[in-house]
């Protein structure tokens, strides 16, 4: 298979235009597509809409890097060039301030100098003569590797053997991983299956894995997101969808899962016995090994049969693609932390704390590898622009935590806050919306703290500690140090999808709860918290109101925005409440006694019972009931569910059992406390 080829054309704008029509003169120009910020034409789309054409093949793509270079767009149209296709590259030969575009130019210059099919010419030099690449030979294999077949082999085996084995098909860009699944439905349907329900981040991201199948059925009826034949069907379902529906199924695909959140896999797992889960490993948007650790820890606790394959072998281009190295190195789609065998013996003790000098970090590969790794194996979508944030932003500080000369924890943290007078008035009353500064808007906009503004916050923005160094204190002895640096500052602080494990480790480490987001994190699909922690008087001062306003609201959102909100976090949450000594109201204390010792009716005892319980479930004694108690109490009386959904979460037969085990809580709660 043909090598793919780059060009690097340093110089203006007028020449690298001429140039590159030059250096495809030969191309097929129905083939050839420009990403440019500043050219305006029919062949030219700007950098940010890259994505769109995943899933195309070109012969050649020129990409404007003269005034703006985005890596996330770069990394996305690199794996769209075809065996033996080119990509030209525009590059401004000054240089730079940028940090991120030093490094990246010197990859560039050492590619050039190791290679033959990366070549650097600067303004009115000579070009060099590019091979044309070769139409691929139409066959009428359906494997195009060895790889493929067993791929989908073991996509059939989901099927065909027990039940609940999911698979979870891993590879890099290129290798026919959504092709192998499109194969896969098309075989089942042949075979006399009937519904094969395929979900995606998006409908598009599924386009290949449909195309494929198509081509397999060539009696089948297309159209947007389904295959049908003769009363089978192949179906596209949004993953929210396909969680809410719980539709019937042979088999289930997820395809690109890394991006879906592992919340709503997790779902996916417990639904549907027959699923296959696809990633890629090296992405452009860097999701894949960070993923296949965390939903590995899932997999093994509900379906410890699961499988795993890994494709090898690329299809679109050669084994050895100087292209595909390039991109991986230069955008760190393969940056990958310290092996556990260099560092498993850490300790605490042994470790240094650092702040990292950025000017030094581009001149050092193997720190800046490993702390751009952890970020991509702990955090969702960490992308190649993240990397040209860290190392640009002069607002952004970078700190680690080093073992042996080998960073086994980092974090990133951005300045925010000092706005005026003027300007936070205009958040608080909802009139402006700033980028970036999210603890202070946060805090004017939502927690309704007007004089939140102008102080200086320090937020949080990454954190992520060696997978095989977790729990031994390490990550909290990094927030300490960053807050005891932190004297310039007011406040600091974080916003992240809440579970209840992150919970925990940010409460040990001094951090107060002030907001829940009431929408779901896109990300995580998990909402998102909001956690202080004070490092002035004027930061405390700040932190006791929001918290304050927070706890103050929190009951009544439970039974409004947080209705369906998880009963361990409700509880994990409402345990880091203070309370004043419980002092209801006589009537109120009247209502609860007859409830639980005698008959009352819930409904004439209702709210008596919501200001009891929101007072109670802050007490170390509400955690003396058992969990479906915990629960009961939660679901039934602050989150005002319906009897129904109660029986199905809780086990119970009925609306009278309910009432009975709700009397019997009860009457435990009032004769402990």
């Amino acid at each position: 298979m043909q090598q793919r080829q780059c060009v690097v054309l340093q110089g203006d704008i007028d020449w690298c235009q001429s140039a590159s029509r030059k250096l495809l003169v030969d191309f097929d120009n129905n083939n050839i597509i420009y990403l440019s910020d500043t050219i305006k034409d029919a062949d030219s789309i700007p950098q940010k809409q890259a994505k769109t054409q995943l899933g195309k093949e070109f012969d050649a793509i020129v990409f404007d890097g003269l005034t703006q270079l985005n890596p996330d767009s770069l990394g996305a149209i690199i794996g769209t060039v075809k065996a033996g296709g080119v990509l030209i590259l525009w590059l401004t030969n000054n240089n730079p301030t940028s940090l991120w575009f030093q490094r990246f130019n010197r990859i560039v210059n050492d590619f050039n100098s190791k290679q033959n099919l990366l070549f650097i010419i600067q303004q009115d030099q000579v070009l060099p003569q590019l091979s044309l690449p070769t139409e691929r030979l139409e066959s009428d294999q359906t494997y195009l590797t060895d790889d493929q077949q067993q791929a989908v082999a073991s996509i059939l085996k989901v099927v065909h053997g027990h039940r609940r084995r999911p698979l979870v098909l891993s590879a890099d860009r290129g290798r026919g991983k959504s092709a192998s699944l499109g194969i896969a439905a098309a075989q089942l349907i042949k075979e006399g299956k009937q519904t094969i329900l395929v979900t995606a981040p998006s409908l598009a991201i599924a386009d290949i894995v449909f195309q494929h199948a198509c081509h397999l059925l060539p009696d089948a009826e297309l159209s947007a997101g389904l295959i049908s034949v003769k009363g089978a069907e192949i179906r596209f379902v949004a993953p929210d969808m396909l969680i809410e529906s719980e539709q019937t199924a042979d088999l289930v695909l997820v395809d690109e899962a890394a991006a879906i959140p592992t919340a709503m896999l997790e779902k996916l797992v417990q639904q549907y016995s027959r699923i296959v889960f696809s990633t890629t490993l090296h992405g452009y948007e860097g999701t894949g090994r960070g993923f296949a650790i965390r939903f590995q820890n899932i997999l093994d606790q509900k379906t410890p049969d699961w499988n795993n394959y890994r494709m090898e072998s690329p299809i679109r281009w050669d084994e050895n693609d100087m292209l595909e190295k390039f991109s991986f190195q230069s955008l760190l789609l393969d940056a990958a932390p310290v092996t556990d065998e260099l560092i498993g013996d850490a300790q605490l003790d042994d470790c240094q704390f650092e702040k990292l000098d950025r000017l030094q970090l581009i001149d050092d590969e193997q720190s800046l590898r490993e702390a751009f790794g952890l970020m991509v194996l702990a955090h969702y979508r960490t992308r190649p622009s993240d990397c040209q944030m860290m190392l640009d932003r002069d607002d952004i500080s970078v700190y680690a935590m080093r073992y042996q000369g080998h960073i086994v924890a980092s974090t990133w943290v951005v300045n925010e806050g000092g706005l005026d007078d003027e300007l936070s008035t205009a958040i608080y009353n909802g009139q402006r919306r700033l980028k970036g500064h999210l603890l202070p808007q946060s805090l004017l906009a939502h927690a309704g703290v007007s004089d939140a503004g102008s102080l200086r916050y320090q937020r949080i923005i990454r954190i992520a500690v060696h997978p095989v160094l977790q729990q031994r204190g390490i990550g909290q002895a990094l927030l300490n140090k960053i807050t005891e640096q932190a004297n310039e500052y007011d406040v600091i602080g974080a916003s992240f999808g809440v579970s209840s494990e992150l919970l925990t480790f940010w409460t040990k480490s001094g951090f107060i709860p002030i907001r829940l987001g009431i929408h779901h994190d896109e990300v995580s699909g998990s909402h998102s918290i909001m956690m202080l922690q004070a490092v002035s008087p004027a930061g405390q001062k700040i932190l006791i109101q929001a918290k304050h306003r927070f706890q103050q609201q929190w009951f009544d959102l439970l039974h409004n925005q947080f209705k369906q909100l998880n009963v361990e976090l409700v509880i994990q949450l409402s345990q880091l409440f203070d309370v004043d000594k419980i002092n209801l109201p006589t009537a109120d204390e009247q209502e609860i006694n007859a409830f639980s010792h005698a008959q009352r009716g819930y409904e004439f005892s209702q709210l008596a019972l919501w200001n009891y319980i929101k007072l109670i479930i802050s007490r170390p004694v509400f955690l003396t009931l058992t969990q479906q108690q915990q629960h009961l109490c939660v679901e039934l009386v602050l989150q005002h569910h319906d009897w129904a959904m109660i029986v199905k979460d809780l086990g119970y037969t009925g609306k009278a059992q309910i009432i009975t085990a709700l009397r019997q809580a009860i009457k435990l709660l009032l004769d402990q406390y």
